[in-house]
């Protein structure tokens, strides 16, 4: 056959006599017509996500957001995931420095003031828009899970054009939260570090250190701490010796866990909320073959759990009542001195410290009054744990003037609806 196309009218070119038309057109129309588009690799999750979106249930959603905070926090600081580092290490400076007041009387508005005002000032259109690329392009790599994708998909269309109304508030687009969360605790991290580092260069006799340190600390305690950092990075017998001081300490209190003595390390509702995010990754751990490659499969997954379990809210609440404890003078002194390494080693190293207390602590979480006590008591004592179990520990604590032990309590229960733990066999 010729390889120019005959008119409609001509005699077919493969000579059977027939018109063109009626023999060969339709034919080569389809052969000549481009292949049909492949479907986009993430239509069906794209799909799921928009079903999510418009789902009632807003607690699934909270989850998948939850989800995409574990999975940039795993990611670590990078290209379009993050706002501008150093624009945001100097804004979140100058705003605390403003903040001091509402930061001591409440905290939850001064963090939710500070996130309001951060996300408006980073959280631009073009930050949006690339970092919708930059979670699609995450989302087609290979070796993510169902969940990892849909919170992906979930993100890029909260990032998406459609989901930005013509008067523009980045405090209303929750993705942006998501990012402030991340980023907010990684500058946390930094800034404990270096806290870590004064708080234990203070704990040596002033007589052993140098001038130039005894100087560099006297210009930290009054609130210049470039001076302190960078005699403490210059100087590696110096960190050598803070490093091997914290290691003490951690080990120091994880010996003390598996005293019968010792304090327990947790509040009621904070053992309650491991216990419920931890349960599955601890089983599987437990449970892992003797094959090296199994365990540590299940060990990464348990340490990527807890430091997931491990919100800033969470930490903070932790570290405050543990430094109260510490500064308790109805407590005998070296209880006083447990409660400081301890609230010191949660801050330096807090997912090594809370699966030390998971897996070694003699002491359960302890009540604040008889009537909470015989509710805990009742909790532990079911063989299973659903969202309805824990509603009456949760207007108990209400009732006893509590709202953030309610409040995680109330995560627990948004938890158990759709992970519900069953204790028939096995206790953590």
């Amino acid at each position: 056959m010729s390889s120019s196309r005959p008119g409609r009218n001509d005699p077919c070119p493969c000579g059977s006599g027939k018109k063109y038309k009626a023999c060969h057109a339709a034919e080569d129309r389809a052969r000549a017509a481009p292949p049909p588009a492949s479907p986009h690799p993430l239509a069906a999750d794209l799909q799921a996500a928009m079903a999510l979106l418009g789902d009632p249930d807003v607690s699934k959603l909270s989850r998948t957001l939850d989800h995409l905070g574990t999975l940039l926090t795993k990611w670590g600081p990078a290209p379009n995931l993050r706002f501008d580092a150093q624009a945001f290490d100097e804004h979140l400076t100058r705003k605390l420095e403003a903040l001091p007041d509402t930061v001591e009387k409440n905290p939850a508005q001064a963090h939710r003031e500070l996130l309001v005002d951060t996300v408006r000032h980073f959280g631009t259109r073009a930050f949006l828009d690339a970092f919708r690329a930059s979670v699609l392009q995450r989302a087609v790599e290979s070796g993510h899970s169902p969940e990892d994708r849909q919170a992906l998909c979930v993100a890029a269309l909260l990032a998406s054009p459609s989901a930005r109304s013509k008067s523009f508030r980045p405090e209303d687009i929750p993705v942006l939260d998501v990012v402030f969360d991340v980023q907010f605790r990684e500058w946390c991290a930094r800034h404990r570090e270096l806290a870590s580092k004064f708080e234990a260069l203070t704990r040596f006799a002033e007589d052993e250190l140098s001038p130039e340190v005894r100087e560099a600390l006297r210009k930290a305690r009054e609130g210049n701490v470039d001076a302190l950092l960078q005699h403490v990075q210059s100087d590696p017998r110096l960190v050598e010796r803070i490093t091997r001081e914290a290691k003490e300490r951690s080990a120091r209190v994880e010996a003390k866990l598996r005293e019968r003595t010792t304090p327990p390390l947790f509040a009621p509702e904070e053992e309650l909320w491991f216990t419920c995010v931890l349960w599955e990754p601890l089983r599987a751990v437990k449970g892992a073959a003797t094959s090296d490659t199994t365990r540590r499969a299940a060990v990464e997954n348990l340490i990527r759990a807890v430091k997931g379990a491990l919100d800033s809210e969470l930490l903070e609440g932790m570290l405050e009542r543990l430094r109260r404890k510490a500064q308790d003078t109805s407590l005998d002194e070296p209880t006083r001195a447990w409660f400081t390494d301890a609230s010191i080693a949660v801050e330096a190293e807090p997912s090594r410290m809370v699966m030390a207390a998971l897996f070694t602590a003699s002491q359960e979480a302890v009540g604040r009054s008889a009537e909470e006590l015989v509710m805990l008591a009742d909790i532990k004592a079911k063989p299973m744990w659903t969202a309805e179990d824990f509603e009456p520990y949760h207007k108990l604590l209400e009732e006893m003037g509590l709202p953030a032990a309610a409040a995680r309590i109330r995560r627990c229960q948004d938890w158990l609806r759709e992970h519900p733990v069953s204790l028939a066999t096995e206790s953590v």
